[in-house]
């Protein structure tokens, strides 16, 4: 099996993936890299697209968004995950 075929991307809102959305970006910015709860999360996650990276499994591994202005952020993939294309595969989802 290959890198890609173990993890697949899903693109969309906010309210439909937020659970899985959070737990990433608490894994990695939260904890991980000590950010603040109070930074991490804004009122422009209702407002941005999502691109959620889920393993064969359907868990969380990897995060972004897409501001209405068009920028990219919030690209988190969880430790194990990294170096595999996951963040990638996250920026294409969202760029196309």
């Amino acid at each position: 099996m290959s890198a890609r075929a173990s993890f697949a991307i899903r693109i969309g809102e906010w309210s439909k993936a937020a659970a899985q959305l959070r737990k990433v970006r608490h894994d990695v910015f939260v904890v991980e890299q000590h950010v603040p709860e109070a930074l991490e999360w804004d009122d422009a996650d209702a407002h941005s697209i999502h691109a959620l990276a889920v393993d064969k499994d359907e868990e969380p591994i990897g995060c972004a968004r897409l501001l209405a202005d068009g920028h990219i952020g919030r690209v988190a993939v969880l430790a194990p995950w990294r170096r595999r294309g996951v963040g990638t595969a996250l920026l294409r989802g969202l760029v196309e």
